[in-house]
């Protein structure tokens, strides 16, 4: 408890002192953490005064008055050995309240009547600051191919988050000439629903990471228990996203009083005409009126393009269209699988020089990102640096996410024929550690000694759209010489 007798002076001693016992201390951590547990050199101290503001002002040559603020402080040193100092704001208490009374996020949720997401996320933050140490992920990249070269750090290696991208139904009310997929796949019933969620909950917490559910399709607000899957999934503390077509107002008012997603994703083909074409009569128009309502309903919105060699060319002149409409554009290529095998992709040539192209216009339109990982041959050599790739880590098939059909097929990724299991008849985390899983996990070995492997890995599906084997044939657009 704070001492309301104490004198500005005597505070700002024991202040000093305290930061002098916390840069004496040692981080000593357990072999394996398995829980969540306070940062041992943590020092929390309660005080009548402001003397952070104080301090503050006192380092940029302002003078002030000392102010009665009561407070806490804390201070702590990072795996580093860096000294951090700060006033605790209320999450920090709650996050060290919560660990030092062994509560327990979920009980703590539900006793508070809290989002177990926004609770989970106020772990994370504290994590990121060092303030408190969670479990390791065991999601991690292995062999010497991943090992090697200058973008081989935890960042591209470790994944904290898991995605389960959720295709609840192949029912379309689109007829896209592209389509990779309109076999009529039994759709799953609720109560399978909640049993794959079960699954990925065990998953994430056997694996200790976040889950995040993308909820897609076909069109996914076209299976009848969409909304409840969708309340289900943010109440086991799963982040969400959606990949579909546009809704109206009063159903995108419905999700967001569950939870908002982290973006809302809709496809559009090149300019209105081509897109027409591609996509039916009208739908430019009303992919663009529904930009403007996720923009007035403040929900992030994405807008993803599918790239063959007829519209390679629009690309650019779109993502200048869309400018102040969409918080996101980006582009994959063709998958030739399903309606797609009508379509072709441009050649290495007329690709390599888009990729230079796409990557100067993005320096004068931010909404233009990255997605396709052959971006990073174009980075690489040009500006000397990297994105983090298709997923975050290069290819991500069968690492930190796998595609999940509507009759419980799991593929390693969605753009192809890469099936791994069937959760149906067998746990998600038997599936992820099988070793068909781990095979499109390594992706293809004409990749290994490239110094971009932990952020590249080329396309599987392109690959395969040629008619390649993916795990021993590169990427026919592939340009970079290691």
């Amino acid at each position: 408890m704070a001492n309301i007798n104490e004198t500005f002076a005597q505070a700002l001693e024991r202040f000093k002192k305290n930061k002098r016992q916390t840069c004496r201390r040692k981080i000593k951590l357990p072999k394996e953490i398995k829980k969540p547990i306070i940062n041992p050199t943590l020092n929390a101290a309660e005080f009548s005064w402001d003397v952070i503001s104080y301090l503050q002002n006192e380092k940029d040559g302002t003078s002030v008055k000392p102010k009665k603020n009561r407070q806490w402080v804390l201070t702590w040193l990072s795996p580093k050995g860096n000294l951090n100092v700060k006033a605790a704001e209320k999450k920090d208490l709650a996050v060290l309240k919560i660990i030092s009374e062994n509560s327990g996020i979920e009980k703590t949720s539900k006793n508070l009547n809290m989002p177990l997401l926004a609770l989970n996320n106020i772990f994370k933050s504290a994590a990121q600051e060092h303030i408190i140490f969670m479990p390791e992920s065991k999601i991690r990249r292995k062999g010497n191919f991943f090992n090697n070269g200058p973008f081989a750090s935890n960042k591209y290696l470790i994944a904290n988050t898991f995605v389960l991208q959720w295709h609840i139904t192949n029912a379309c009310d689109l007829n896209c000439k592209h389509c990779y997929d309109r076999t009529k796949r039994s759709p799953l019933i609720y109560k399978q629903g909640l049993k794959i969620l079960r699954q990925l909950k065990d998953f994430c917490k056997k694996m200790n990471v976040k889950g995040h559910v993308c909820f897609t399709g076909g069109n996914p607000f076209l299976h009848k228990s969409f909304l409840k899957l969708y309340k289900d999934a943010a109440g086991s503390g799963f982040s969400t996203s959606i990949l579909g077509n546009p809704v109206s107002k009063k159903r995108l008012e419905e999700i967001l009083s569950i939870q908002i997603p982290g973006y809302f994703q809709v496809s559009l083909e090149g300019l209105e005409r081509y897109n027409d074409y591609i996509r039916g009569k009208g739908h430019f128009k009303r992919s663009l009126s529904f930009l403007k309502l996720l923009k007035k309903m403040k929900v992030s919105s994405t807008v993803m393009l599918t790239l063959n060699k007829d519209n390679v060319d629009q690309i650019i002149p779109l993502a200048q269209k869309l400018k102040g409409e969409a918080d996101c554009f980006t582009f994959n290529r063709l998958s030739r699988t399903g309606e797609g095998k009508n379509f072709f992709l441009p050649t290495q040539l007329k690709y390599k020089k888009f990729l230079y192209d796409y990557t100067k216009a993005s320096k004068k339109n931010p909404m233009m990102e990255y997605k396709d990982n052959l971006i990073n041959t174009v980075l690489s050599k040009n500006e000397k640096r990297v994105f983090d790739g298709c997923t975050g880590y290069g290819c991500g098939a069968a690492f930190n996410f796998v595609a999940l059909l509507p009759d419980g097929q799991v593929h390693a990724c969605r753009k192809f024929p890469s099936l791994i299991g069937n959760v149906l008849n067998k746990n998600l985390l038997s599936i992820y550690n099988s070793k068909k899983a781990q095979k499109y996990r390594q992706g293809t070995l004409a990749c290994n000694g490239c110094s971009l492997r932990p952020v590249c890995g080329g396309c599987l599906a392109v690959t395969d759209s040629y008619g390649l084997n993916v795990f021993t044939q590169k990427d026919p657009h592939c340009f970079y010489r290691h």
